[in-house]
């Protein structure tokens, strides 16, 4: 299975605006859209990326062991980011109130498929 395939597959979960495999340098592998983004998508992941690194570089430091995941939830978004490896992380954005727990299972699953990828 291929980004594409993994991506919608993450994408089937109700409230699902896009999701995205990044690197930590700011660029997307491949992003899938199943619904028009209220906001500035590109400009989000970039952030939410660089938010990411932070707090892995802060558990690193605090010796708190590898960050799992990131969620940050805002009015009109939330946003799940896991890491794949040191260089890439999946992310799904979802509506307030679309079904997270389902999200973040979907993360955790294709998390390690796509590290085969790389």
């Amino acid at each position: 299975m291929g980004f594409r395939e993994s991506l919608e597959e993450v994408c089937a979960v109700e409230g699902a605006v896009a999701a995205s495999v990044m690197g930590f340098d700011g660029i997307a592998i491949d992003t899938v859209t199943p619904a028009a983004p209220s906001v500035d998508l590109e400009a989000l992941l970039v952030e939410y990326g660089g938010i990411l690194s932070h707090v892995k570089q802060a558990a690193e430091i605090l010796q708190t062991g590898k960050v799992n995941e990131l969620s940050v939830g805002t009015d009109r978004l939330t946003t799940l980011l896991r890491p794949i490896n040191p260089e890439y992380f999946l992310v799904l954005a979802m509506t307030p109130d679309g079904n997270h727990g389902k999200g973040r299972y979907l993360l955790r699953v294709n998390a390690p498929r796509l590290q085969n990828e790389f």
